[in-house]
């Protein structure tokens, strides 16, 4: 019993008294904040977990979009007695946004990113993605000075609280260093804004206390040499274990100290509202390599002697990432790791090298400086490069290690990570003494890599605990990691990642027991309620880093690997509607272990049944999360299979029955967007939408929608008849030759259904700007016959009929293939989703989607007599799958002067039908698509008719198909 109290690795169920509580709470927030609020099973659970080992239910989560909402949930949970946790991302990796009490997730309503002029300085919200604040800053050559390993996916909110820094911050570039002003919350509802007098004076006035209190603590540490002393050795080196209390020692100003104490301080203070960066430079010219060295202690001393003393350069050696053998080699069968191999033998570091310059005479100074040094410290081969290409791919590996080690692990175990730091002139002795801990405590599994410029390490391996013993093995392994790292090398057991639930027992163990009591001081001034977070950061628990740990149940071999580390999760078109592919993986574990176990079957129920909507029938299937994934884990798959598993007899009959009459299927789609199209000539729109509206909620959503931006289509097209076509002649070959090439162009269903909004510019639908452009460089152009009805598969794919799909695409594949001639031929299609889903059949014939095609073989037999001002380009999901990003910008700058790309957008949620059936998930996807249109811009491109469709009806502007466009961009 005692045994089970110490080591409880099953997430903490909710009492009934708690979620009464979370009740309540949801009750007062009701009506008063705009955001969602949810309680029920599924959802809670879903958001219980942050990309930590650690897993807590909440008792209600909900959306906070201003300072007014800050302040109605911290009137209602002190009312209710619950704890407050505020989550951005949640990639937090020590249990800080996770919480069994009220978890307030940030909205759309904290996305502000202002740049100063010059560039000198950038206000964002907390809501902002690291890598949204750094591409606006790009055009300047700035950047701001934090910059974590989770930068495409971690926001603002979570890299202040938690001070992070990443791979070329360094100590001296973090937010602590870089912060030029904060706005925040506390927790009696007072705004404080550092950067703004009045605010400033008004906070003197109404929290004097509170400022005497932090004024004498500032003197009191001010007079213990000791203790200064240990404080400026502590953050030396990268550290973000307990408070920052440096800033009692920096500062003197006690609204100055209060500021800087928020930085770090893991949400248990105040509530962060806004951050302005002082930026950083982000010299052009760099040039990158991936160094290998014959063994970790030569790899040590090279860092030792580029660490340039601990002094943070812009100019040289700007990051260095110590990445060792064992780490190496899952991702040795990585395209960019082939040229290493044969330099990599069984002990082998290697170090990831940035040299960067102002300009590109420097550069070639500094990347000679280097590689004397390197090879004076035995690095077996060094091929420092300006190859753009290569260094992103190289960095994408070494950014991607948290999940490709992680994914390395046995399935059904759980991936665990810390980050420490030492000395950096300790750097070569730590890196072995970790690996030798790391062996003797049985994680022979583990893997290090890390920040070493910073003396930062991290390490990653798995553990199972579920399994008897497992929980008390890293209980040991973390006390004796304690020893090691605060003990015998005096660095830090947390450099960056925060101190969370992870740590929380081993604070007072690393700073002292003086240090600690100041912490408690602090938590208690700020937040003498213990409101915020509680149990994070501080902890009186010795065994709180062993509780609560997430278990991994096997679900589904799809998504077996995931970490639940939510880098897919920007990508994704329902996130923060319903679920996201990382909540939709949580969910099913959590089920699969349900139905395991047979404890409580009527929550197995509940979540069953909630999982239809908000899992499945939310998803877009758009597989856009496997491409953030590091690993490549395809949710959409998962979800996929399991919309055919729970497909019942009566459907397969239909979809049997739709399979065989695709074309009686298509003319009835098509002639019903005809009559809609009519309609709206005799009646107004908006009656004609609350008519079908109504009949919509009469039967639950099963008949579609008429949207006013979606037109009937053209058909099949009828190009000009030739002697080209074997099908038309009866001869196997042409009989007679008009010197012109051919070309089989499949016009795919969606082009054949669905219509382009009228324009000013008179352009032609796809099937006919297809046919017009082919011709019109110079091929002849061979249709199939009896197009209608003529389908790739991908709509019974999509609806969970993978046997359908499989019949009606291998059938169009094949007489697409007779087409080509066995492959003599060039097959073309005009939707990227068509094209994508016919290369997974077998044929003769590879098919190209149209930018591919259209830019290898069309423009450079075309003039362009005309151009846009400017043109928005949609990269829908298969477009980006197939990589075609490039090939569709290109076409764009061909017939416009500027090309504006959506960046709020990835998919766009119309997913097929699902624009018709459930086009909340299109709104929701497509809610910031205004702020991508720049005010010149009267016209979007997109390679799939109805993403077009659903972008026409939220952008403002109308989208047509890249085909008619360029059509009308070369006309004669």
């Amino acid at each position: 019993m005692q045994q089970a109290a110490l080591y409880s690795t099953q997430p903490k169920a909710q009492t009934p008294d708690r979620l009464d509580a979370g009740l309540r709470v949801a009750a007062r927030l009701k009506g008063v904040v705009k955001g969602a609020i949810h309680t029920d099973p599924l959802m809670t659970y879903a958001w219980s977990g942050d990309a930590s080992s650690y897993r807590l239910i909440p008792a209600v989560v909900v959306f906070v979009n201003s300072e007014d909402d800050v302040r109605a949930v911290f009137q209602a949970a002190r009312a209710e007695g619950l704890p407050v946790t505020f989550r951005a991302a949640g990639t937090s990796l020590s249990g800080q946004a996770v919480t069994d009490g009220v978890l307030a997730v940030l909205g759309d309503g904290w996305r502000k990113l202002d740049i100063h002029p010059g560039a000198e300085k950038i206000t964002l919200g907390p809501a902002i993605i690291v890598a949204e604040a750094n591409k606006a800053l790009k055009p300047y050559d700035k950047k701001i000075g934090p910059d974590p390993a989770s930068q495409a996916t971690c926001k603002i909110g979570g890299v202040v609280n938690n001070n992070s820094s990443g791979m070329c911050c360094g100590v001296a570039q973090n937010t602590y260093h870089t912060m030029a002003r904060l706005r925040i919350v506390l927790t009696d509802g007072t705004m404080l804004d550092s950067g703004d007098a009045a605010s400033r004076d008004a906070f003197r006035v109404s929290h004097a206390g509170m400022l005497r209190a932090l004024r004498d603590l500032h003197h009191e540490i001010m007079a213990d040499n000791e203790l200064v002393a240990l404080i400026r050795h502590k953050y030396q080196i990268k550290n973000t274990v307990g408070y920052s209390l440096n800033a009692l020692v920096d500062y003197h100003d006690p609204l100055d100290i209060l500021i800087h104490l928020m930085v770090g301080s893991e949400g248990t203070l105040g509530f962060v509202a806004e951050v302005t960066y002082n930026t950083v430079p982000e010299h052009p010219f760099k040039a990158t390599g991936l160094v290998p060295f014959p063994d970790p202690q030569s790899a040590g001393r090279a860092i030792i002697e580029m660490a340039n003393g601990g002094v943070q350069v812009t100019t040289g050696v700007t990051a260095a990432e110590y990445i060792e053998r064992r780490a190496l080699t899952t991702v040795e069968h990585l395209p960019p790791m082939q040229p290493l191999l044969p330099w990599l033998k069984s002990d082998s570091p290697a170090v990831l090298i940035d040299v960067t310059a102002p300009d590109a005479a420097t550069l070639a100074i500094e990347v000679a400086k280097t590689q004397e040094l390197l090879a004076r410290h035995g690095a077996t081969h060094i091929d420092l490069s300006t190859d753009e290409h290569r260094s992103h791919a190289l960095w994408d590996i070494r950014k991607g290690f948290f999940t490709s080690a992680g994914a390395a692990r046995p399935k059904g175990s759980i991936m665990l990570t810390e980050d420490v730091a030492a000395p950096i002139e300790r750097l070569a002795e730590f890196v072995v003494d970790l690996r030798t801990m790391l062996d003797d405590h049985g994680y022979t599994d583990a893997v290090i890599f890390g920040h070493a410029l910073a003396g930062n390490l991290h390490f990653q391996m798995g553990d199972d605990f579920s399994k008897p013993g497992a929980a008390e093995k890293f209980d040991l392994f973390n006390q004796a990691l304690s020893t090691l790292v605060s003990g015998r090398y005096g660095g830090s057991l947390k450099a960056e990642h925060g101190t969370g639930r992870a740590i929380a027992p081993f604070v007072e163990a690393e700073w002292g027991p003086k240090a600690y009591a100041i912490m408690h001081r602090i938590k208690a001034l700020f937040d003498p309620e213990r409101l915020l977070n509680p149990g994070v950061l501080l902890n009186d628990d010795p065994k709180i880093h062993v509780k609560n740990l997430k278990l991994m149940p096997l679900a589904d071999e799809v998504v077996d690997l995931c970490i639940e580390c939510g880098f897919c999760e920007p990508a994704c078109p329902s996130h923060h509607m319903t679920l996201t592919p990382r909540q939709r993986i949580a969910v099913t574990r959590e089920r699969a272990r349900l139905r395991a176990s047979g404890e409580d079957p009527a929550r197995l129920q509940k979540l069953d049944a909630d999982f239809q909507y908000a899992g499945m029938d939310t998803c877009a299937a758009c597989n856009l999360c496997s491409l953030r994934c590091p690993v490549g884990i395809e949710t959409g798959t998962m979800i996929l299979g399991e919309r055919a598993r729970r497909r019942s007899a009566t459907a397969h009959s239909v979809a049997r029955f739709a399979a065989d009459h695709r074309g009686s299927v298509e003319r009835f789609m098509r002639g019903g967007v005809a009559i809609a199209d009519a309609a709206r000539t005799i009646i107004p729109a908006p009656a004609i939408e609350a008519v079908t509206e109504t009949a919509r909620r009469a039967t639950n959503k099963r008949v579609p929608r008429v949207s006013r931006a979606l037109h009937h289509g053209p058909g099949a097209p009828k190009p000009t008849e030739t002697r080209q076509n074997p099908k038309k002649t009866g001869f196997p070959v042409p009989i007679t030759q008009t010197g012109r090439p051919s070309v089989v162009y499949f016009p795919a269903c969606p082009s054949r259904m669905f219509g382009a909004p009228k324009t000013e510019h008179g352009l032609l639908d796809t099937p006919a700007a297809m046919v017009a452009l082919l011709e019109r460089a110079g091929f002849d152009v061979i249709v199939p016959e009896h197009l209608t009805g003529q389908c790739c598969g991908q709509p019974f794919q999509s609806k969970g009929f993978p046997e359908q799909a499989a019949e009606v695409g291998k059938a169009l594949k094949s007489e697409l293939s007779s087409l080509s001639d066995a492959g003599r031929l060039k097959i073309v299609t005009d939707a990227s989703t068509c094209a994508k889903h016919l290369r997974e059949f077998p044929g003769d014939a590879a098919v190209s989607d149209s930018p591919q095609f259209l830019l290898a073989e069309i423009l450079p037999h075309l003039t362009i007599t005309q151009k846009l001002d400017s043109v928005a380009v949609h990269h829908n999901c298969s477009a980006q799958r197939l990589a075609e990003q490039p090939a569709t910008e290109a076409l764009a700058r061909a017939c416009a002067n500027e090309i504006a790309v959506l960046s709020s957008i990835n998919c766009c949620g119309y997913a097929g039908d699902k624009g018709l059936f459930l086009p909340e998930l299109n709104a929701h996807a497509t809610r910031r698509v205004h702020n991508d249109i720049p005010a010149n811009c009267s016209l979007g491109i997109s390679t799939v008719s109805t993403c077009a469709s659903g972008l026409t009806e939220h952008a403002g502007v109308p989208f047509v198909s890249l085909a008619s466009l360029l059509e009308w961009a070369s006309r004669p």
